[in-house]
């Protein structure tokens, strides 16, 4: 971050990071790339600086003004402002704590009031499908009818009347392959939220460990105000404050939005709920872009996280990122088939009379 009078970034360095002075920079001829495509060391690529703050969101907010000020404090450049930048930064830690409130409440609120409603809906619908579709039944631990075994009748589906047909054939789970990858999509969304949510902790975690309290040690350089260290007190913070809340809301939203577009009982309504659903992880966004004093923006973009990666080309780094891909997929498996409690012992008995049917009314005519 910059102070009024200065255009020097803030800059953390992280564990291991070489000293200014032992840092070497090498000029690359134009086109010697294009020379050589041998996978040798004059192919890595050395990322000096990640920006603390590129993600833009209010979490980024709060974790850069505070080591700014902290740094600031640590090089006795406060100038008499240390309550204004107090003040400061415990406003940006009570925007950070309003945002947590209001996704809890609305969280708290769609499972009370939109998504239990939902998810009472299809169970009923398909009870009464089970129960009209099959010869013999039982009751599943909600006391909703299941067919047994051998006893499924298709032919009863043409007794079933228009209004019935549309209602049971757009139960999100009459077609699996469409609900998989509407939950893929909602899933990535969740996961690219976590991923953040670690690289923004290890990003203070590895910095190295020193003073007391809430503190952090920094440089003043021609290049701008490095802090090399940080407290267990700014850490901890970090994580109790930042992490862990951010986790839990991400976690749960997951969950939440899996359960109610699995209860969805239209296609269409599918496709609004998972994008009613996407406001509530971009709240931060929200209130970064419209309640952060610029200012407090300005401090908190130019606060840099100091690295010395060697991006080698190799297998690992081309597709280490893919495991959250992978990770996706497999979570989507899993709830489809495995988790999911919104129709328990679903027997997968809908799409085969349902297609057909769903087939003439999407014809054109």
């Amino acid at each position: 971050a910059t102070d009024l009078g200065s255009a020097r970034p803030l800059m953390v360095m992280s564990q291991g990071q070489l000293p200014p002075g032992q840092m070497q920079q090498r000029a690359v001829p134009r086109g010697a790339a294009d020379d050589d495509d041998s996978d040798s060391d004059d192919d890595n690529h050395t990322q000096d600086t990640q920006q603390l703050c590129e993600n833009e969101d209010i979490y980024d907010v709060f974790i850069g003004c505070l080591l700014y000020d902290l740094a600031r404090y640590h090089l006795g450049k406060s100038r008499g402002g240390g309550c204004r930048r107090f003040f400061r930064t415990a406003a940006v830690f009570f925007v950070m704590l309003l945002n947590m409130a209001a996704q809890i409440y609305i969280i708290y609120n769609v499972k009370r009031f939109v998504s239990s409603w939902a998810v009472g809906e299809a169970r009923s619908s398909y009870s009464e499908y089970e129960e009209h579709m099959y010869t013999s039944t039982h009751l599943n631990n909600h006391g909703m009818h299941r067919g047994d075994k051998g006893a499924f009748h298709p032919e009863n589906f043409e007794t079933l009347t228009a209004d019935q047909k549309k209602v049971l054939c757009q139960i999100a789970l009459s077609q699996p392959a469409f609900l998989m990858v509407m939950l893929g999509v909602w899933t990535l969304g969740n996961f690219g939220e976590i991923k953040l949510t670690f690289q923004q902790a290890y990003n203070v975690l590895s910095l190295k460990t020193a003073g007391r309290g809430l503190s952090a040690e920094a440089e003043d350089t021609e290049d701008g105000v490095k802090i090399t260290k940080v407290s267990v007190g700014v850490k901890i913070l970090t994580m109790v404050c930042v992490t862990i809340p951010r986790l839990v809301v991400t976690l749960t939203l997951l969950w939440l939005g899996c359960r109610w577009l699995t209860a969805t009982e239209s296609f269409a309504d599918i496709i609004l709920n998972a994008l009613a659903l996407t406001f509530l992880i971009d709240l931060n966004s929200l209130l970064y872009r419209t309640v952060m004093p610029k200012r407090d923006l300005v401090d908190a973009q130019k606060t840099c996280v100091l690295k010395d990666e060697q991006l080698e080309p190799s297998f690992l780094n081309y597709t280490a990122d893919l495991i959250w891909f992978l990770l996706a997929v497999f979570w989507v498996w899993l709830y489809v088939f495995h988790v999911q409690v919104v129709l328990t012992e679903y027997n997968y008995d809908v799409r085969g009379v349902c297609t057909p049917f769903l087939d003439s009314l999407a014809r054109v005519r």
